[in-house]
């Protein structure tokens, strides 16, 4: 089974501003606690469609992460509701790079900002990982993980709203003893 990974990172250190922008969105969904000040948001909508209300509602730096490990990924940076980053690597018979928006200044600086980073990067450590030329590359650099690594994410991999909701049918006891907020917001979409 191939991995549809879809979530979206609140630059915080606390999870209550993951719970007040879900509900300022008039959003249900669910939020991780903070780790490497990072809050990770997973709200109701559309899967792999930037969630406007979500982003409309936003106040801070929010990230928007797509893993859909055989046909593509996809990183967006919004400061407040505006898009400051953007790029998309998709395959199917060739490997296409959308990097109509890509700002890997913007990059650099969201990884450096972050008292939690692993390393210091620079403008040419983002373009190594970014671009990749056939699908050895793809595979040798997994830009997927190196960007979430320096980002210091830690929960993206086999991750969605739908995943969670699944999990959490199953089990919700399991989902609350991890620290994981449930908000059932007034309208889904």
């Amino acid at each position: 089974m191939s991995e549809f990974s879809e979530s979206y990172h609140l630059f915080s250190t606390d999870q209550n501003d993951g719970v007040k922008l879900l509900k300022r969105a008039w959003l249900q969904g669910y939020v991780y606690p903070a780790s490497n000040n990072w809050v990770t948001i997973l709200p109701s909508g559309k899967n792999f469609q930037p969630n406007k209300r979500l982003i409309r509602s936003n106040k801070s730096v929010l990230v928007h992460f797509v893993n859909a490990e055989d046909h593509g990924w996809s990183i967006s940076i919004y400061d407040e509701n505006k898009r400051t980053f953007h790029y998309e690597c998709t395959w199917e018979d060739d490997i296409e790079i959308n990097q109509d928006e890509y700002n890997r200044e913007r990059m650099v600086e969201l990884i450096n900002q972050n008292p939690n980073k692993l390393t210091s990067v620079t403008p040419l450590d983002i373009t190594k990982i970014f671009y990749v030329s056939d699908f050895d590359d793809l595979a040798e650099r997994d830009p997927v993980h190196q960007i979430a690594s320096l980002l210091r994410l830690e929960h993206y991999e086999w991750i969605s709203f739908h995943y969670v909701q699944s999990e959490y049918k199953e089990n919700p006891t399991e989902m609350s003893n991890r620290g994981i907020r449930i908000i059932k917001g007034l309208l889904s979409f």
